[in-house]
């Protein structure tokens, strides 16, 4: 009996249910069918939103959409932007936006008085509307309504035209500017990159690198003045240069900030200046944004806040090194007469000297005043020690020597035309690193000791000329 009156009960539920769908289906039809129903040639036929030729035509646009926007053009060329008069207009940005509104397609489903009736029957917005000003004086006001069921297609009504559309998603967002659109987000405006003569990079107010420039008729050479006078390396920073000339911001934030502690930018974390012979540009980065892999920045000399992604800004990251060619002796060995190699590290105390004889493809090469046989191991073995001795190298920087210890390696190179003669030196740093000197000067950083005593395989010193000699049989 019990389950026979659970069935029952379930029974009626259903019913309720199927009742209450045939109702609400039933409403449902009767407000479609009272709707204006568009034919199938109207659904398919499309035409411009608004009636303008050209972008030059437009005196007034203002949106009220997603931002308030209000564009009014002053003289045949330039904007100003009533509803943000404190931010700088990005023309380029205006037009293109502008010219997305002249495309906006759509099909006419409904022509006739815009009645309440029509209004609430596609639900069209009272607030949210795009209104577009002519020379001539006609207006076009084009209000948003609801989202038509099913599609990716919204109803609008263009009051002035007495028409409602059907306008894609794609066409609305389009035709609506915000801040983005027409802010000047460009961080660095350099007409010609190739003239920036200086760069700076600042962290936490302190100067971290300090760059100048030299120019030839075939390129331009950097060289550092701080921490330490050195040769730039050329291509990173002209990598960098390439990098943040075309950086755009992300998204704008506030307008005339009137407090940047907020968002880190009262004491920035860094600040990279750049000159060229019209003036100094800078971007400042302050803190980064709490969700999403973006700095805070300003630039142009404003206090609008931006936002700019922390990809197109790696220098951040950088160590000073990587703005210096850390190549300590880098003339080809075609030049040379001789590099006399003094090993005083390990336990060792021995001294070698390569010779090279070279004239055009003519090539006498000497390992302790003997001459190299034409065995492609011996010379390819010797070649080794020679790439190891070159790749004596800045591995970091110190300001000032830590220690001069015990002296570990002297290299000295004499080249085969004049008296020239430069002598690279190791002196002992720590238990792992020696500070270079360069004819005496210190070269402003370190090389690991590893690079005299590693084996053959990781082109340590001592370890290719110890394979030269198995393989050559030299002493």
């Amino acid at each position: 009996m019990k389950q026979y009156k659970t069935t029952i009960i379930s029974l009626a539920v259903i019913a309720v249910v199927l009742i209450a769908f045939f109702v609400v289906s039933s409403i449902l039809d009767k407000d479609e069918a009272e709707a204006p129903v568009p034919t199938a040639s109207q659904e398919v036929e499309t035409e411009r939103v608004f009636g303008f030729a050209s972008v030059g035509d437009i005196v007034t646009y203002e949106c009220n959409v997603v931002d308030k926007i209000k564009l009014e053009r002053e003289g045949e060329k330039e904007w100003k932007c009533t509803s943000y008069s404190d931010i700088e207009l990005y023309a380029a940005g205006i037009n293109s936006a502008l010219n997305s509104v002249k495309s906006c397609m759509a099909a006419a489903v409904y022509e006739g008085e815009i009645t309440e009736e029509i209004i609430k029957t596609y639900g069209i917005s009272r607030t949210q509307y795009i209104r577009i000003v002519l020379k001539d004086g006609t207006i076009y006001t084009l209000r948003f309504g609801m989202k038509k069921p099913g599609t990716d297609m919204y109803f609008g009504v263009v009051e002035e035209k007495n028409k409602v559309y059907l306008i894609n998603s794609t066409y609305k967002d389009a035709s609506v500017i915000t801040k983005e659109n027409i802010l000047y987000t460009q961080v660095f405006d350099f007409k010609d990159t190739g003239k920036i003569k200086n760069m700076e990079v600042y962290k936490k107010g302190e100067l971290f690198v300090s760059l100048s420039s030299k120019f030839t008729e075939e390129s331009r050479t950097w060289t550092m003045s701080y921490p330490l006078e050195r040769p730039g390396e050329d291509t990173y920073i002209e990598e960098i240069i390439d990098s943040v000339s075309a950086l755009f911001t992300s998204q704008y934030i506030e307008g005339d900030c009137k407090d940047l502690s907020k968002y880190g930018l009262d004491n920035p974390s860094y600040v990279l200046k750049l000159t060229d012979n019209k003036g100094q540009q800078t971007l400042s980065l302050g803190n980064r944004v709490p969700e999403g892999g973006e700095f805070y920045c300003l630039f142009g000399g404003s206090n609008n806040v931006f936002t700019v992604s922390m990809s197109a800004v790696a220098f951040t990251d950088d160590t000073a090194i990587k703005y210096l060619d850390t190549d300590i002796f880098t003339r080809s060995y075609t030049v040379l007469k001789s590099a006399k190699i003094e090993i005083t590290c390990a336990g060792i105390n021995e001294t070698y000297t390569l010779g090279y004889e070279i004239k055009g493809e003519d090539e006498k090469l000497f390992f302790n005043g003997v001459q190299l046989s034409d065995d492609y191991d011996t010379i390819r073995a010797f070649r080794k020690v020679n790439t190891a001795i070159y790749s004596i190298n800045l591995v970091g920087l110190d300001e000032e020597p830590q220690t001069k210890g015990e002296l570990l390696l002297r290299i000295t190179y004499t080249m085969a035309e004049g008296d020239e003669v430069v002598v690279v030196e190791g002196y002992r740093a720590d238990e792992t690193t020696m500070s270079i000197y360069e004819n005496g000067s210190y070269c402003g950083g370190y090389e690991y000791i590893r690079q005299i005593t590693g084996d053959v395989n990781s082109y340590g010193i001592m370890g290719t000329i110890e394979n030269f000699k198995q393989i050559s049989g030299m002493k």
